[in-house]
């Protein structure tokens, strides 16, 4: 009989402990079983060298597609613009789609929810893709669960929910939210962990009275995402692990902002603009003038300037891309998994971000 991992869902063997789904025995009496690897990321918080392609997610994708279902498709509320991406929704387009945005725990407390939905529709809107309902959430607050569940029930006409999106949207955690808030077990179920990659297979958990399923679903790992050009020794600084506060500078032509060692921002045009920085705490944010910018990276790079370390530093590489902000609105510039600037009136800005590393403009969120 095959068995596979309830963490991560690889298929479990007992030959190989280099390959996935290695397990020193299996034991048939036990209903849940966990391989090597997820035990110890459960357990010892050691992060998985085995993790999953976007080669094996479009074959496990496209083989779920074939079945009847309602998609939960996840997007990252701090990263829309990177997790929200075509290669996704376009294989959904024919598919009852309910759009879930997690994380809400990152933005500041004073955003309306509603204000988030009406964003979101018009992002939706703009891609031409038909959801049948939009749901911001927070899997690790547990904020509006219970709405989401609400609208799951209604919308999956008995049958199973799958939930799809790209890697570190937080998926495995919002099953696991789920089960713990519907259900009386009280431990995550799924493994979890900052790497993208995770989830090596679908992984089917019984959950509703009819006997259908929650299925989790291997992540799509967006190459254009900033944790994809850097090392994970840097993942737990530029990930946010709670509510972001923002940071306001007011500029001058010539002036400029650094995150950390990864990108900056320089006013090359504009007067008594205000840059609104939205990152994780622990990424450093560096004002200084745009003179000399260049021999101040090199020589802070790493150390000063932090993430990523001095020993990643000095072999990146950056990308230059230049953005003119509307004089109508307030716009966001977003470096895809790093977090994003809010820039208040007409200006032109230069952005340096490491290479193959997503940027964007968008309507401003906040």
């Amino acid at each position: 009989m095959i068995r596979y991992c309830q963490g991560c869902g690889a298929e479990l063997q007992t030959i190989d402990p280099n390959k996935k789904g290695f397990i020193p025995s299996i034991d048939e009496k036990k209903e849940s079983l966990y391989c090597k690897r997820c035990f110890r990321l459960n357990n010892y918080n050691e992060m998985p060298k085995i993790l999953s392609t976007n080669e094996e997610y479009d074959k496990i994708i496209a083989d779920l597609l074939e079945k009847k279902g309602l998609i939960v498709l996840i997007v990252d509320l701090f990263d829309f613009t990177g997790t929200f991406i075509p290669r996704i929704i376009d294989k959904l387009r024919n598919k009852t789609v309910l759009l879930v945005a997690n994380k809400l725990d990152l933005l500041p407390k004073s955003v309306k929810p509603s204000h988030i939905v009406e964003w979101i529709e018009s992002m939706v809107n703009r891609m031409f893709f038909r959801v049948a309902a939009i749901h911001v959430v927070s899997s690790k607050k547990g904020y509006y669960l219970d709405d989401l569940m609400n609208t799951i029930d209604f919308l999956r006409q008995d049958q199973d929910v799958y939930f799809m999106g790209c890697a570190n949207v937080g998926k495995s955690s919002l099953i696991n939210a789920l089960i713990k808030r519907f259900t009386p077990k009280e431990d995550d179920i799924i493994s979890t962990s900052p790497i993208p990659g995770t989830t090596l297979n679908s992984i089917k958990i019984p959950f509703f009275l009819d006997n259908k399923a929650l299925i989790d679903t291997p992540g799509l790992i967006n190459e254009n995402n900033i944790l994809s050009n850097i090392l994970p020794a840097s993942y737990d600084k530029i990930l946010p692990k709670g509510e972001i506060k923002p940071i306001t500078y007011q500029l001058q032509k010539g002036n400029m902002i650094f995150i950390g060692a990864m990108a900056s921002f320089s006013l090359l045009e504009g007067d008594g603009v205000s840059f609104t920085c939205y990152f994780a705490a622990d990424v450093t944010v560096h004002r200084r003038k745009m003179d000399g910018s260049d021999e101040f990276l090199q020589k802070h790079g790493g150390e000063l300037l932090t993430p990523p370390t001095r020993e990643e530093f000095v072999n990146l590489e950056y990308e230059e891309k230049v953005f003119e902000v509307s004089s109508k609105k307030k716009e966001d510039i977003v470096i895809s998994g790093l977090g994003f600037i809010s820039v208040n009136k007409k200006a032109k800005v230069l952005v340096k971000a490491i290479k193959n590393t997503d940027v964007f403009k968008r309507g401003a969120i906040i």
